[in-house]
């Protein structure tokens, strides 16, 4: 017998610029994963907030639909949110019975939402299903940074969290470890939450013929004197730029080595604090803020350096050490819980209160090619191991599931 349910009809919610970085390049990725799911399942409309992203989306061949949202219909959202949200008698007709964003879904048929990012927008979604992709909980991991203590970020990111967590059909994070933290620090049943592993930025995927034929020589461009380390990450405290720059005056003191070091990425209120404590060490002048670089030079970056060193605390997942699995560059990662489960054995563990480790591990990988050799064979294979799980059947299997509950209304 012929099945008599529609394809659900799907829109995919593209927030991010692409000056975001990790974010923007995953949310691309989903998109490209979902793509390839049978219209007899969905039909998807892709959604951006933000005018430029149709033009950049469309490089990629992704058509989109651009939503206006002005201070003005945020405020209205908010207020139209507070009120539904007081006890005693409601004004919500006021408002209407539908807000901005529930009426554009009603005018494209649209049956079900997925947020490609922690979206604020998910709060203010009162009669529409949603999907919502959960990044971190990292307020909670580590409270103890300014970025996370600053202006309420804690109380707001709790009660955003309690709230549109719990109404969504389903939450998609990115490792076991997360799953763990959603369903025991929210109540989330484990049925709806599902593990959708980080990959490569689709920027990443570059093939030999293309690097050679538009071949740009990093040290050349930057002046760069020596061979260098590599940390494309936005000027965040939780970054931990200081420890990279301790320990590379260490691999100096200890060993005689000179590393210069690349940081790509946006200033985040962290970066002259960064630049100040490279003066101070005097490591400055070997030290290159390169800001924010376009997509098509990050894979020579990554290759032309001596390995990607990222210590950060937050995660437990990144994205810049898969990339640099992909283009055999290899990885220097914290040894913190849900990190160094990511990166299994395919990448050397720093100590994060011990500069002098990242140090010797820096010897041990510039004297010892064999090691070096031996990481880039593990980040390849650890990459594999990582790619078995496919957002596009994790999506099927939440549209079914969905499908068969949208046939009960009109």
């Amino acid at each position: 017998m012929k099945s008599i349910l529609r394809p659900v009809k799907l829109a995919v919610f593209f927030e991010h610029e692409l000056s975001s970085g990790g974010n923007y390049q995953q949310a691309l990725n989903n998109i490209m994963d979902i793509k390839g799911i049978s219209d007899e399942i969905v039909r998807i409309i892709i959604v951006t907030t933000i005018e430029e992203n149709v033009t950049l989306l469309a490089s990629y061949g992704i058509e989109s639909v651009f939503l206006p949202l002005t201070k003005l219909t945020y405020l209205r959202l908010r207020i139209r949110n507070l009120v539904l949200t007081m006890p005693g008698p409601k004004i919500s007709r006021l408002f209407g019975k539908s807000n901005y964003l529930e009426r554009f879904f009603k005018q494209n048929g649209v049956d079900l939402v997925y947020f490609t990012s922690q979206s604020s927008l998910a709060k203010y979604l009162d009669f529409t299903n949603y999907i919502f992709t959960l990044f971190d909980l990292c307020h909670r991991d580590y409270p103890e940074f300014p970025e996370v203590r600053a202006s309420g970020t804690f109380e707001k990111r709790e009660l955003f969290f309690q709230k549109s967590l719990s109404k969504a059909i389903a939450v998609f994070v990115e490792s076991d470890l997360g799953k763990v933290n959603a369903i025991r620090r929210y109540g989330l049943d484990e049925s709806r939450v599902y593990v959708e592993p980080l990959a490569p930025s689709v920027n990443s995927l570059i093939k030999e013929d293309d690097y050679q034929a538009n071949y740009i020589d990093i040290k050349s461009k930057y002046k760069v004197n020596h061979d260098y380390i590599f940390y494309p990450a936005q000027f965040w405290s939780h970054k931990n730029h200081i420890y990279l720059l301790r320990g590379v005056k260490e691999l100096e003191m200890k060993y005689g080595i000179l590393l210069d070091i690349i940081f790509s990425g946006s200033d985040q209120g962290n970066m002259n604090y960064v630049k100040e404590f490279a003066k101070k060490i005097d490591l400055l002048y070997r030290t290159y803020f390169v800001g924010f670089v376009p997509n098509d030079e990050m894979p020579y970056l990554y290759r032309q350096s001596i390995a990607l060193v990222m210590p950060t605390y937050f995660g437990p997942t990144n994205l810049p050490i898969l990339e640099a699995f992909k283009l055999g560059v290899p990885v220097f990662y914290p040894n913190l819980a849900g990190l160094r489960e990511q990166a299994g054995d395919a990448a050397l563990l720093m100590n994060l209160e011990e500069p002098s480790h990242l140090a010797d591990l820096l010897s041990d990988l510039i004297h010892d090619d064999n090691l070096r050799e031996s990481l880039i064979r593990k980040g390849m294979l650890r990459l594999s191991e990582l790619s078995v799980n496919s957002l596009g059947d994790t999506m099927t299997t939440v549209l079914k599931k969905f499908g068969a509950c949208r046939i009960c209304w009109r």
